[in-house]
């Protein structure tokens, strides 16, 4: 029991030199961000960060430090962690919120995205609320909105745009398989015109092969003319042969003659 006091003691030391060296790296981190050595403030805030992260002061500061080397999505997130602190003015929290709405729209405009122009709108409109005579803000509020109703309408246009760019793509895919299905009935029309002009030409080919065969009816009277006048030759030929044979075998007749031997 008599130990508590003294690690209560040592407990609040601790603590203490912790606050003096968290204040002397804000300290440090303040000099060099306004001599615009930003790379080593941000440095020396992350430090301070370590020892107490809910340090809405240090959040901010390295938010602001962020934004200057154009690091806007970085300086959100700090921006937001200082935002959770429940003591903050109303002052002081429409600060946070202005300066937050500007590294959206920064983000926005980078990126070329339309959530960050939105989240941007709603920091500015939030920042009013708590300080309503605040021009800055009002006059940031309108041009994101401007961007932002922009862009919009730059998308609907690249919409209807592509949407048309389907229909005509559609349009020319159906064009192009009405012609091939065209094309391909008049080859196949094609291609049975000339199967029958084939099978014509073969059939008319055929027939005249025949009639190249058989002989023509004046051709075949000459023809059998010609073989009864031949049959007729070799029958008289016969008949005269015939008749010599005779002659060869006949008796020799006696005839009386003009002196004897």
């Amino acid at each position: 029991m008599s130990k508590s006091p003294v690690i209560l003691i040592m407990i609040l030391a601790c603590m203490g030199a912790q606050g003096q060296s968290m204040r002397s790296q804000l300290r440090k981190a303040g000099r060099d961000y306004d001599k615009q050595r930003y790379e080593q403030a941000e440095t020396k805030y992350r430090r301070a960060l370590q020892i107490d992260s809910t340090d809405s002061r240090g959040q901010y500061n390295l938010g602001n430090t962020l934004y200057r080397q154009e690091k806007y999505a970085e300086a959100a997130s700090h921006y937001q962690q200082s935002l959770a602190d429940p003591s903050l003015k109303k002052s002081q929290r429409a600060h946070v919120l202005h300066n937050q709405g500007n590294s959206y729209l920064k983000s926005a405009q980078q990126d070329e995205q339309m959530q960050g122009l939105q989240q941007a709108v709603n920091c500015y409109q939030e920042a009013l609320k708590l300080d309503p005579k605040n021009d800055d803000t009002r006059y940031n509020l309108a041009y994101a909105r401007r961007l932002l109703m922009q862009q919009q309408q730059q998308q609907q246009q690249q919409g209807g745009q592509n949407q048309q760019q389907n229909q005509q793509q559609d349009q020319q895919n159906q064009q192009n398989q009405q012609n091939q299905n065209q094309q391909n009935q008049d080859n196949q029309q094609q291609n049975q015109q000339q199967n029958q002009q084939q099978h014509q030409n073969k059939g008319g080919q055929d027939q005249n092969q025949e009639r190249n065969k058989q002989p023509q009816p004046n051709q075949q009277d000459r023809q059998k003319q010609d073989a009864e006048r031949l049959l007729e030759a070799v029958k008289n030929n016969e008949r005269q042969t015939l008749r010599d044979k005779q002659k060869a075998v006949a008796p020799v007749r006696s005839h009386k003659t003009d002196k004897d031997w």
